[in-house]
């Protein structure tokens, strides 16, 4: 079975042409009409092979090579096509573009399989479309847990929520329908490339992934009192002296953590921005990264930020709004997301039968991926970045590492269909 290296050269090269800045990047937001374009020729080219076409309530396209058992769980393979603003032609695409070209190949060589297979075309992954903490929609709404809620509160750069920008899409979501039963996915594999400089660094052909990341978000607001420079120090309501103090606080809690955790403050608004006026509104955003299980065992992540925040509060006579972006009534991020350790070690072997050299890589981001782990057996390969760079246009990842990332995946895919 060898993948048709043309081929997938000429879905990237289509794809990023349906993009909203051309000459500046891929723009193809959620609900566009570049989506409609790239969801489009995605649909021919799986209907070119036979396969059964849909999408589901979400808008989540579907292409299904039936199995010889057509009532046994699906192995589902792909990625999302969506992008940032000014992104790049591989993030996303490369993964999906790799599901592709495999059920062509099974299709060209006659390829039976016991499992049904679906490929999943997501266009709704990026979290910078409705603001962060709404991404990776496609699969939230997979697995049940999206809710009518955020699609009727979040909005995109045009001032329209989810269901608004569905509508003009041409759907009326249905949250119901888009669900799939537990246990009715055998495996679900994604392949991405790598956002992180360490494959291209050091020459290696594949990162296979044992877990992903939990994530944490916060949106922390500082509420103090405008005025003039000139105010005397002891009377002032400084919003950023305590926004200065709380991260600072932040950066101490996780480093009292251990090294299975990692944290960051960024995305500082201040108003009014100026050296004239003492800071009345301070908006910031936390991120929190866990490596290990254990880390947040014993731990309330929450409290510990709300003990802080507090004692600032008591010392700034400025009040504090801590909210939690991710998972909102939850104290603690996301565990890590652990992939299948038996499809792993496959892996591993298939890399060395083909002379590829890999690397176990768990340092990744946020994918679809994350999401599915909890819900179906997940496994996830890297292919390098040039430099590391993504979500930019001067992405780049070499055709001949797709290929070879394509290849590793495809032998995983043919040894758990039979």
């Amino acid at each position: 079975m060898e993948v048709n290296l043309a081929r997938v050269i000429k879905d990237i090269e289509t794809l990023a042409t349906f993009t909203a800045t051309p000459g500046n990047g891929v723009t193809r937001s959620s609900y566009s009409h570049e989506d409609k374009l790239a969801k489009e020729y995605l649909k021919n080219e799986m209907e070119r092979i036979g396969l059964k076409v849909w999408e589901d309530g979400f808008s989540t396209l579907f292409g299904r090579r039936e199995g010889k058992n057509p009532d046994a769980p699906v192995i589902m393979i792909g990625s999302h096509y969506d992008s940032v603003v000014n992104g790049g032609a591989f993030d996303g695409v490369a993964g999906t573009v790799a599901a592709l070209e495999i059920l062509r190949v099974f299709h060209e060589n006659n390829i039976e399989n016991e499992y049904p297979i679906e490929i999943i075309a997501m266009n709704a992954e990026e979290g910078e479309t409705f603001g962060s903490g709404t991404g990776v929609s496609n699969s939230r709404a997979l697995v049940g847990t999206l809710t009518e809620k955020e699609l009727d509160t979040v909005k995109n750069r045009h001032g329209l929520t989810k269901r608004e920008a569905m509508k003009e899409y041409g759907l009326i979501p249905d949250l119901e329908a888009a669900k799939r039963e537990k246990g009715s996915i055998k495996n679900f594999i994604e392949l991405h490339i790598e956002q992180g400089p360490v494959l291209d660094n050091h020459n290696i052909d594949i990162g296979l992934v044992e877990y992903l990341p939990g994530i944490g978000r916060y949106k922390v607001n500082f509420y103090g009192k405008l005025a003039d420079s000139t105010a005397p120090m002891d009377t002032r309501q400084d919003a950023m002296v305590a926004a200065s103090r709380f991260v600072l606080a932040v950066n101490q809690i996780v480093k009292s953590l251990g090294p299975g955790i990692t944290g960051t403050v960024g995305e500082l608004e201040v108003s009014p921005n100026s050296h004239q006026f003492v800071p009345e509104y301070v908006q910031t955003k936390v991120e929190i990264r866990t490596f290990d299980v254990e880390t947040l065992k014993n731990v309330n992540l929450h409290d510990l930020l709300m003990k802080e925040i507090n004692s600032i509060e008591a010392e700034t006579n400025v009040e504090i709004e801590l909210t939690e972006m991710a998972r909102v009534g939850y104290s603690n991020p996301t565990p890590p997301s652990v992939m299948v350790k038996e499809n792993v070690e496959l892996m591993e072997n298939i890399c060395k039968d083909l002379g590829y050299k890999y690397t176990i890589i768990n340092n990744g981001t946020g994918h679809d991926a994350m999401i599915m782990a909890d819900f179906a057996p997940t496994n996830f390969i890297y292919v390098p970045s040039k430099e590391g760079i993504s979500h930019d246009p001067d992405e780049w990842t070499d055709y001949e590492d797709i290929k070879k990332g394509i290849h590793v995946m495809m032998q995983l895919v043919y040894k758990l269909c039979k």
